[in-house]
C-alpha cells in the first residue's frame, strides 16, 4: 500500500522528562496515540526523537502485530538520525549543524535529513521538546526547525501544548495567531482543547484525531 501524503503523521518529540504527565503517563500517551492513528488509518513516519520515538514504535509494532495482523513496511516509517561523537560530527569531520565545510562547502547534514523525513507527511505532531544537556533539562531546539520544515511543506500543524516544553511554545504561536494559519475556525476549539493542561491523555488524542481527519 503506497503512503498518501494526507495520511501520512510525523511525529516530532524528544523528551528526558515529561513534565506533568509523568514519565509513565507520558510514555503511555505517546504509545496509544500511535496506535489510536493507526487504527484510524493513518500511517507514521518518525525520527526516533530520544525518549518519544522508542514508544511511538512501541505503539506501531503492538497494533500492527497483535492487533491488525498487517505488515509493518506499510503502516511505519523511522528515520534515525546519525549518531555524533562529541564535537557534534560525523565520522570524517562533518558538521551536523553546519560551519564545517565538505568539498569546499557548508554542509548541514541535520537540515537536509530532516527535509527528505517531513517532505513526506501532510501532518506533523509535535510531543514535549526537552533533551539532557549537560547536567541540565534544555529545550530541544531541533523541534522548531522540524516545525518551520513542517510548516514549509504545508503539513499540518499539530502541537500538543498540554505536553509542555517547545510543543506548549508551538501550541502557543498557533493559538494567538490561529487565522494566519488556516482559513477557518473550524479547528480551533480542538486546537485549545491541546493546550489544556487537565485535559486526560485520551481526550487529547480525541482532539488530535479531528483535527487530523479535516486533513483528508
Amino acid at each position: 500500500m503506497p503512503f498518501d501524503k494526507r495520511k501520512n503523521v510525523f511525529i516530532s518529540g524528544s523528551a528526558y522528562e515529561y513534565g506533568r504527565f509523568g514519565e509513565d503517563n507520558g510514555r503511555h500517551f505517546i504509545r496509544d496515540l500511535s496506535k489510536t492513528l493507526l487504527k484510524n488509518g493513518f500511517k507514521i513516519i518518525s525520527g526516533f526523537g530520544s525518549g518519544v520515538g522508542n514508544y511511538v514504535i512501541e505503539g506501531a509494532l503492538h497494533c500492527i502485530y497483535l492487533e491488525q495482523k498487517d505488515k509493518v513496511t506499510d503502516q511505519l516509517k523511522v528515520y534515525p538520525f546519525p549518531s555524533m561523537n562529541g564535537e557534534n560530527t560525523l565520522n570524517g569531520g562533518i558538521n551536523l549543524y553546519g560551519g564545517t565545510t565538505l568539498n569546499g562547502q557548508a554542509d548541514n547534514i541535520h537540515t537536509h535529513y530532516r527535509d527528505d523525513i517531513i517532505s513526506q507527511a501532510g501532518i506533523a505532531i509535535f510531543l514535549f521538546g526537552n533533551k539532557l544537556t549537560d547536567i541540565s533539562v534544555r529545550e530541544a531546539d531541533g523541534m522548531r526547525e522540524e516545525f518551520e520544515i513542517a510548516k514549509s511543506h504545508k503539513a499540518l500543524l499539530i502541537p500538543v501544548g498540554a505536553s509542555g516544553y517547545i510543543s506548549e511554545k508551538l501550541w502557543n504561536d498557533i493559538v494567538a495567531r490561529y487565522d494566519e494559519y488556516f482559513d477557518s475556525r473550524k479547528k480551533f476549539e480542538w486546537y485549545e482543547s491541546l493546550g489544556n493542561p487537565a485535559a486526560r491523555p485520551d481526550e487529547l488524542i480525541d482532539a488530535i484525531l479531528k483535527i487530523a481527519h479535516t486533513n483528508e
